[in-house]
C-alpha cells in the first residue's frame, strides 16, 4: 500500500494519467525553438525530404518519439511515411516540411532524451510512454517504470528531395509531373491543357509586379490630390480671367443680354447657342470652316428675327394694355353711377382681346406665356359676365328698382344717425359698436354681381400691369433696356447677313476669303481690332514694320486668348505678348511726348480703355496663379496642417526615387526569362515583398479623413469652353477612377498572396484563370495618357504590365514520356541535396 500510495502521487505518473508524452520541460523546450523560428518558417517554402536517423533508435520507440516530437514542433511541415529498417539499425522518414523545421527536429532528437514505458493499466486511458529530459532522471524517485531508455540519433543523413523547373519539365518532389500526376495535386483528376500551371516564383513575380502597378497608381494618386490642392487655391483667379477673356469675344456685348436671364426681353438661350458655335470659327478665323456652320448662322438669323417680333409684338401690347386700361376705367365709372348700359365699353374691350390673341410669338415667350395666358383666361371671364349683366339689364329694367334701392339706403342711413345722437347724448359715451350692427343689418341692398365684376377687373389689371411693367431681375424697366439693345442688334443681324452671303457664294464655288475678313476685320464687335486702331490713332509707329509687330502681337494673343479652354501651356505665352505689348504703349511714344503731363493723359487713356484694362488684368491674374503654384510647390512638407490632404511636391520626389530603384531591381531579377535559376530568384523576391510592402506602408501612412477625400465630382454639368470647369472635373474624375483603380488592384494582391500562403510549389491555372481574365481586363482599360505620368513612370508601368501578361494563361511545361523517366531521374537525383549530421 505505501508503495502504491508513492507511486500514484508521483509527478510522472501524474503525467502518464493525463495522457501526456512529454514532460512540461520537454514540451517548453519545444515550444522555445518553435517560437524562435516561427518568424523563418512562414517564410520559407515546403519541399519534400528524406531523413535517415542511425544511433540509439531500434528497439526503443524512437518511431513514436519522433511522431510526438514532429507534431509539436513542426508549425507547416508534416512527416508523411517512417520506415524502420532493422537489419541498417536506421529509421528512414519521408516529410513535408521548410528547410528550418527539418534542421530543428534533426537538433532536437541528436539531443539525450529518456523514455519511460509503463504497461501496466492501473486505470483507464493512461499513457504507455513518456519523453523526459536526461536531468530529470533524478525525479524518478519511488516511480519504477517497466522499461526506462535513452532515444536519440548519432549520425542523420537529410536529402532534399528535388522540386522546381528540369528544362521544361515540372518536378514535384523528385518526380517528374504528368498532366494526371499534375491532376492529383491539383485535386482534378486530369489537367486538360498544358498551360493550367503557376508555380510558386511565378506567382510571386506576378505578385511583385501588382504591387508596383500599385505603388505607381498610388503615387499618381497623390499628385492628382496636389495638383487639385494647387488648382483650389487657383481657380477664383482662373475664373476671373476666363470672365475678362469672354469678355473680349466677338459678340460679347450681346452675350452679356442675351445670355443673362436679369432681362426676359432679352435672354434668348438658343440664339446664344447659335452664336457661340459661329464665334469659336469667326474667332479663330478659320474662315475655310465656314460653310459647316451654315446651318447654324441661318438658325441664329431666325432667331434673331424672332427677337425682334417679340419686341415689336411687346410694343403693341403696351398700345392695347393703355388702350384696356382706360376703357376698364370707363366701365368702372358706369358700375359706381349704377348704370346698366355697358355697349360701348364691351365692343371696345372685346377689339382689344381679340387683338391680345393674335400675338402669337409673346404668347409663347417663356418668360411671360404662363401671365399672358391667365390674362386671356381673366379678360374672357370679364367679356362674359358684362354680356350677361346687360342682357339681364335689357329683360328685367334693374334700373327702376336701383333708384328705389338707393333712396331707402338713404332714408336708413337718416334714421340711424338721429339715433346715433340720442343714445350719445343720454349715455355719454360711444356706441360705435353697436350702430356698426345696426347698419350691417339695414345694408341688404348692396348688389353681388357688382362685386363680382369688380373681383374681375382687379384681376385683369393685375394681369396687365405684371406684363406691361416687367422689369429685369436687377428691378430696370426690362422693356426700356431692351429699347437701348436695338442698335446692338440690328448690328448683329448686319454680320450675320454678310457671313449669310458668303456661306451662299461659298457654295456657288466663289472665293470668300476676303469677304470673311472684311466682315471680321472691320467688326465693331473685335475687341482686338478695336484696341489696334486705337494704338493706331494715340500711337507714332516708326515705320510699317514695327506697326506689323504690334498687329502681330495682337493677332498671336487673340489666337492664345480664343483657344477656350485656356490651355495651361501656353500662360507664359499670354504674359510674354501681353508684357510685350504693355511695354510697347508705355515705352515707345515717351521720346515723342512733350512733357510729363502728357505721357500721363496718353497712359491714362489707354488705362481708361476696357479692352487694354482686361488684358493686363488678365495677365495679372496669371501671374499670381503661376506665383501660387510655385509657391505650393516649393513647400517641404504640408504635416504641419491639422488633416492630411497631400503630400508635398518634395515628398513625392522622394517616394518616386524609391520606386525607380525598386524597379530596377524587379527587372534585374525576372524569372519569365530565367526559370532554371528559380530558387535564387525566389529569395530575391522575397526580399523584394519586403520592401514593396515597406514603401506602400510609409505612402499610406497618412490617411485622409471624409472631408479631404473625394468620393463624388462636385461638377455635374461641364462646358467644355471654361478652362476652371474642365480642370476641376478632370481632376475629381481623375482621383475617382485612380481609387477605383488601387482598390480592384489591391483585391487581386489579396487572391494572389492567399495563393502563395498555401506553400505548395504547384498552384491551379484553373483556379486563377478567372482572377487573371479580371487583372489583364483592368490593366487594359488604363490609359496611361490619362494619368499625369511622365516618361519615364509611363515606361515602368508598361513594362510591369508587359511581364504579368506573360502569365495570361500561366505557366508552360512539357509532359515526360516513359522514354524520358530514366533519363530524367538522373538529372533528378544529381539535384538532390544532401546533408549529414554528426553528434
Amino acid at each position: 500500500m505505501e508503495t502504491n500510495l508513492i507511486t500514484t502521487e508521483n509527478y510522472f505518473y501524474t503525467l502518464l494519467k493525463k495522457n501526456y508524452h512529454t514532460s512540461e520541460k520537454i514540451r517548453a523546450q519545444i515550444r522555445e525553438t518553435k517560437e524562435k523560428v516561427r518568424n523563418i518558417v512562414q517564410r520559407e517554402p515546403l519541399k519534400g525530404f528524406t531523413i535517415n536517423f542511425q544511433g540509439e533508435v531500434i528497439g526503443c520507440s524512437f518511431e513514436k518519439t519522433l511522431k510526438i516530437i514532429a507534431k509539436r514542433l513542426f508549425s507547416k511541415g508534416v512527416v508523411n511515411h517512417i520506415l524502420t529498417l532493422r537489419d541498417k539499425n536506421s529509421v528512414e522518414v519521408d516529410a513535408t516540411a521548410t528547410q528550418t523545421e527539418v534542421e530543428e527536429l534533426i537538433r532536437f532528437l541528436m539531443k539525450r532524451h529518456v523514455v519511460l514505458h509503463y504497461k501496466k493499466k492501473t486505470s483507464k486511458d493512461i499513457s504507455n510512454m513518456l519523453i523526459i529530459d536526461e536531468n530529470e532522471q533524478n525525479q524518478l524517485g519511488s516511480f519504477i517504470p517497466d522499461s526506462l531508455c535513452c532515444n536519440y540519433a548519432s549520425f542523420v543523413e537529410s536529402t532534399e528531395k528535388y522540386t522546381g523547373r528540369l528544362n521544361s519539365y515540372l518536378i514535384l518532389n523528385s518526380l517528374p509531373l504528368t498532366t494526371e500526376k499534375l491532376g492529383r495535386e491539383l485535386r482534378f483528376n486530369k489537367i486538360e491543357t498544358k498551360n493550367k500551371v503557376f508555380t510558386g516564383t511565378g506567382l510571386k513575380e506576378i505578385y511583385l509586379n501588382l504591387n508596383f502597378l500599385n505603388l505607381i497608381l498610388m503615387l499618381d494618386l497623390e499628385e492628382h490630390y496636389l495638383k487639385l490642392r494647387i488648382f483650389s487655391a487657383q481657380e477664383e483667379y482662373l475664373k476671373s480671367v476666363e470672365e475678362k477673356i469672354d469678355s473680349l469675344g466677338f459678340f460679347a456685348d450681346i452675350f452679356q443680354y442675351i445670355a443673362s436671364e436679369d432681362n426676359p426681353l432679352l435672354f434668348n438661350k438658343n440664339l446664344f447657342i447659335d452664336l457661340m458655335r459661329i464665334e469659336h470659327i469667326i474667332e479663330k478665323e478659320d474662315w475655310k470652316s465656314l460653310p459647316a456652320y451654315g446651318g447654324y448662322i441661318y438658325s441664329a438669323l431666325n432667331k434673331l428675327n424672332e427677337h425682334f417680333k417679340i419686341m415689336e409684338e411687346y410694343n403693341l401690347f403696351l398700345t392695347y394694355a393703355n388702350c384696356i386700361e382706360k376703357f376698364l376705367a370707363k366701365l368702372d365709372k358706369k358700375l359706381f353711377k349704377q348704370k346698366s348700359d355697358f355697349k360701348n365699353e364691351k365692343n371696345d374691350l372685346n377689339a382689344n382681346y381679340n387683338e391680345l390673341k393674335k400675338l402669337h410669338i409673346l404668347s409663347r415667350h417663356p418668360s411671360i406665356k404662363h401671365t399672358y395666358l391667365e390674362l386671356l383666361n381673366s379678360f374672357s371671364k370679364l367679356l362674359t359676365y358684362i354680356d350677361f349683366m346687360s342682357m339681364q339689364n335689357k329683360y328685367y329694367g334693374k334700373e327702376n328698382t336701383r333708384q328705389k334701392a338707393l333712396s331707402l339706403k338713404r332714408q336708413g342711413n337718416r334714421f340711424i344717425s338721429g339715433i346715433k345722437k340720442f343714445v350719445t347724448s343720454v349715455l355719454d359715451h360711444s356706441t360705435t359698436n353697436s350702430i356698426n350692427s345696426l347698419l350691417s343689418k339695414k345694408e341688404v341692398f348692396v348688389n353681388e354681381q357688382e362685386v363680382d365684376v369688380h373681383k374681375l377687373i382687379e384681376k385683369l389689371k393685375k394681369k396687365l400691369k405684371e406684363i406691361s411693367q416687367l422689369k429685369t431681375a436687377s428691378g430696370r424697366d426690362a422693356y426700356m433696356e431692351a429699347r437701348t439693345c436695338i442698335p446692338l442688334l440690328t448690328y448683329l443681324s448686319d454680320i450675320l447677313d454678310q457671313l449669310n452671303e458668303i456661306v451662299k457664294k461659298d457654295e456657288l464655288g466663289k472665293n470668300t476669303q476676303d469677304l470673311y475678313k472684311n466682315v471680321f476685320l472691320k467688326s465693331k464687335l473685335n475687341k482686338f481690332t478695336t484696341l489696334f486702331n486705337e494704338l493706331d490713332r494715340l500711337v507714332t509707329f516708326d515705320d510699317e514694320d514695327e506697326k506689323e509687330f504690334v498687329r502681330k502681337i495682337s493677332a498671336d494673343l487673340q489666337k492664345f486668348l480664343y483657344s477656350k479652354p485656356l490651355k495651361e501651356d501656353n500662360y507664359t505665352k499670354i504674359i510674354d505678348k501681353i508684357s510685350a505689348l504693355e511695354d510697347f504703349v508705355i515705352n515707345k511714344n515717351k521720346p515723342h511726348l512733350e512733357s510729363v503731363d502728357k505721357i500721363h493723359t496718353f497712359t491714362q487713356k489707354f488705362n481708361q480703355n476696357n479692352v487694354f484694362k482686361n488684358i493686363i488684368d488678365i495677365k495679372t491674374e496669371i501671374e499670381k496663379m503661376l506665383e501660387l503654384e510655385r509657391k505650393f510647390l516649393q513647400i517641404e512638407t504640408f504635416k504641419k496642417e491639422g488633416d492630411f490632404f497631400s503630400y508635398s511636391s518634395k515628398e513625392l520626389d522622394c517616394f518616386l526615387e524609391e520606386i525607380i530603384i525598386f524597379n530596377k531591381k524587379l527587372k534585374a531579377n525576372g524569372y519569365w526569362n530565367n526559370k532554371s535559376n528559380f530558387e535564387e530568384i525566389e529569395k530575391k523576391f522575397d526580399q523584394l515583398i519586403a520592401e514593396v510592402n515597406d514603401i506602400e506602408n510609409r505612402i499610406v501612412s497618412s490617411a485622409r479623413n471624409e472631408n479631404n477625400k473625394i468620393s463624388k465630382e462636385t461638377i455635374k454639368y461641364v462646358d467644355y469652353l471654361k478652362n476652371s470647369i474642365v480642370t476641376r472635373k478632370g481632376l475629381e474624375g481623375a482621383v475617382i477612377l485612380i481609387q477605383n483603380q488601387i482598390s480592384q488592384i489591391a483585391g487581386f494582391i489579396h487572391a494572389i498572396k492567399a495563393s502563395l500562403c498555401q506553400q505548395s510549389f504547384v498552384h491551379s491555372g484553373v483556379s486563377t484563370s478567372v482572377l487573371f481574365d479580371q487583372i489583364t481586363f483592368l490593366l487594359s482599360s488604363i490609359d496611361v495618357k490619362l494619368l499625369d505620368m511622365d516618361k519615364l513612370t509611363e515606361d515602368m508601368f508598361i513594362d510591369c504590365i508587359s511581364t504579368i501578361s506573360h502569365y495570361q494563361v500561366g505557366e508552360t511545361f512539357q509532359e515526360p514520356q516513359n522514354d524520358d523517366i530514366n533519363r530524367l531521374m538522373l538529372e533528378i537525383r544529381k539535384r538532390e541535396i544532401i546533408k549529414t549530421y554528426k553528434n
